[in-house]
């Protein structure tokens, strides 16, 4: 991983939009401080189009994209997505599965769930996921507080029973299905933005710190961890090719601040 500082800024400056994730990104230590809100006015109204992609609930989604300066917001790392009309509403909703296929799967997942929550110690569901649709989360380190050999545990528990699962900082994200954050995030950006794959690719920017964004890190030239993203890397498939110098979401401030000074300078 290279320093962002290292990063040419005619990239940058070419950027059509950024994608990033929430918790531990935006976040910082728990909370969207003013100034990540500010930044991420400050990509929107110089022309980016921005969307957020995170593994919370969909009842998140939906505040996401009606109340924060964002074009769209993904959620449930990929299983649907929540689309930003111009007058503030939601334009579009927009589901991987059909609701057949959501239904079957739910009544799977849900005793998946149990099996692995029953199997590992202390693990217990997140107090978010009555508000999910398509995965369910098992809270490992927001408000209960296991060890990452447990968070492993929980992740190798599911997969063994058939599940797909993935740690963010906070929670083990389990679903059934095919979907996953990098192809909602292909699918939103050429419904949505017009962008067309794999040639604008480099026009966009991804920027996360967790292990569920690595297929995001994989998928986008220009993808960007903050300086979290370091004590996960053992945990990895896939490493961005810029880290910031900042933690949370000042990291994403750092990022914000260098592409619109890149978009100033080469105007």
């Amino acid at each position: 991983m290279n320093s962002l500082d290292q990063c040419p800024r005619a990239v940058l400056a070419r950027l059509k939009g950024i994608l990033t994730d929430l918790d531990g990104t935006l976040t910082t230590k728990g909370r969207i401080e003013a100034e990540t809100y500010t930044a991420l006015s400050e990509l929107q109204a110089a022309g980016l189009y921005v969307a957020v992609v995170t593994g919370r609930p969909a009842g998140w989604g939906e505040m996401i994209a009606r109340t924060f300066p964002v074009d769209a917001c993904i959620v449930e790392n990929g299983g649907l997505a929540f689309v930003r009309d111009r007058k503030g509403g939601i334009q579009r909703r927009y589901y991987t599965d059909d609701e057949a296929q959501r239904a079957r799967d739910r009544r799977k997942l849900e005793k998946i769930v149990r099996e692995v929550i029953d199997e590992v110690p202390g693990a217990r569901l997140s107090f978010d996921s009555r508000y999910t649709e398509v995965d369910l989360a098992i809270d490992w380190n927001e408000d209960v507080h296991l060890d990452p050999a447990q968070a492993e545990a929980i992740e190798a528990a599911a997969r063994a029973r058939g599940a797909s699962a993935v740690r963010s900082n906070v929670h083990v994200n389990v679903w059934l299905g095919g979907f996953d954050k990098a192809s909602a995030c292909e699918r939103l950006l050429v419904d949505e933005a017009k962008a067309r794959f794999p040639r604008d690719a480099e026009r966009f920017a991804f920027v996360g710190d967790a292990p569920n964004d690595a297929p995001l890190f994989a998928r986008f030239p220009l993808s960007v961890g903050v300086a979290d993203v370091k004590r996960h890397r053992a945990a990895m498939q896939a490493l961005p090719t810029f880290v910031t110098h900042s933690r949370g979401g000042l990291g994403f401030c750092e990022l914000a601040a260098a592409i619109l000074v890149a978009k100033d300078l080469l105007a």
